[in-house]
């Protein structure tokens, strides 16, 4: 199902480097204008020129792509002689133990949605996509990798890529105490069965859904334009990071909702949820302490918070997930999401504060979801809520670039 292969990945060249750490930036969608400014500063060859450049308006696109140039003609970023996959290994400390999660980034061709080969969990939005698809365009290129997950309870992709790496190109402790190491593979016969160990897995789209639905727009603008339809043309694949679901390390830690404006008084809505919700005053924040179908209520002006939990259990389990309860059935019948003006937090600590100070009206603090949760509500076609989960730690931007011309 899944169709996979190494490409000729465009990455820095080390002799024009002297500190990856300078030059690489989280994914662009959780860079505010601050950190914006601080990778600027950080090194003239930071990646954040590529994939969150400043100008206005159409400007960042261009400037984008006259950088993305530049870098490739004095040398800055070098192409690579041969295909290759890239093993990606994050080491860090979540709650108080030490993880390695392991993945590694290939091409993976471009599938569409109705396939059921790449999966989507949560809802894109229509300027995010044209934001990517004019840099996407700009740059004829993949600056930034989709993270997905697959399933391999027997773990022999890893296996076979921990069997075949030595020397790592890459070595990198960001600010967050994360260690980034990155190799890479060129060995045809690995590459072959690491993607032979995957031709029937559906892919899971983790992060970077925007990137994904972006490739497919590129894709299709493409076929259009040039008439060629075979799928083997380097815009037929999209640079993906790929991680075993039941690996070490796959953490997916819930995203909270502040809700600036109610449009309720607490009493009211708590009067309203006690028709369908068992409530109950806790004294805790703790997301651990929640099960799958459990939330926490705080509302402003009280120290009281509130765990809610449905009555009756509806029919499918994934119905069940408190951050599809709180969309379906909380937001839908008692607040209205586009007037709530809702941030989401990856903090418990700042929710609390948010709601606390008098700044947001409510919160709802949600539970942890696992890999298995998130593939039983997209393999029944349906998407869960917009910022539903938090892979952490993130994956890295600037290790390695995928062109989207034939490099051969």
């Amino acid at each position: 199902m899944a169709t996979i292969k190494g490409f000729k990945g465009i990455r820095y060249n080390p002799e024009k480097i002297n500190d990856y750490e300078s030059i690489v930036a989280p994914p662009y969608d959780v860079i505010n204008g601050e950190e914006q400014g601080q990778l600027y500063d950080k090194d003239p060859y930071n990646v954040i020129r590529l994939i969150l450049a400043k100008g206005e308006g159409e400007k960042r696109y261009s400037n984008a792509s006259q950088t993305f140039n530049e870098w490739l003609e004095s040398s800055v970023l070098i192409s690579e002689d041969e295909p290759a996959i890239y093993p990606y290994y994050q080491e860090f400390e979540f709650e108080g133990q030490f993880y390695t999660r392991k993945g590694f980034i290939a091409a993976v061709k471009v599938a569409d949605f109705d396939e059921n080969v790449v999966l989507p969990h949560e809802q894109t939005f229509r300027k995010h996509k044209e934001d990517r698809l004019k840099l996407t365009t700009a740059c004829n290129a993949n600056l930034s990798q989709v993270f997905s997950v697959y399933s391999d309870e027997g773990g022999g992709v890893e296996e076979l890529i921990d069997n075949s790496i030595s020397e790592p190109i890459i070595e990198v402790t960001t600010e967050d105490g994360v260690k980034n190491t990155f190799w890479k593979i060129t060995d045809p016969d690995v590459i072959e069965k690491v993607s032979a160990g995957l031709t029937k897995n559906n892919l899971l789209i983790a992060d970077g859904h925007h990137r994904y639905e972006t490739a497919l727009n590129f894709r299709n603008r493409q076929r259009e334009k040039f008439g060629e339809k075979s799928g083997n043309m380097p815009y037929d694949y999209v640079m993906m990071y790929l991680s075993r679901g039941g690996g070490d390390g796959l953490i997916i830690n819930p995203t909270h909702r502040a809700v600036k404006n109610l449009g309720i008084e607490t009493d009211q809505l708590l009067s309203r949820l006690g028709e369908l919700f068992e409530i109950e005053e806790t004294p805790s924040l703790d997301v651990n302490s929640l099960e799958f179908n459990e939330m926490v209520f705080i509302g402003k002006g009280s120290d009281k918070k509130y765990k809610l939990r449905l009555k009756n259990k509806l029919d499918k389990n994934y119905e069940n997930l408190a951050v599809m309860v709180l969309h379906n059935i909380i937001f839908k019948n008692n607040i209205n999401e586009e007037e709530a003006g809702i941030l989401y937090t990856k903090f418990d600590t700042e929710l609390y504060s948010l709601v606390n100070s008098g700044e947001y009206e409510g919160g709802f603090l949600l539970p942890k979801l696992n890999a298995d949760d998130i593939f039983e509500v997209v393999l029944d076609n349906v998407k869960m809520p917009h910022k539903t989960t938090y892979f952490y730690p993130k994956i890295l931007s600037g290790l390695v670039f995928k062109p989207l011309w034939n490099n051969t």
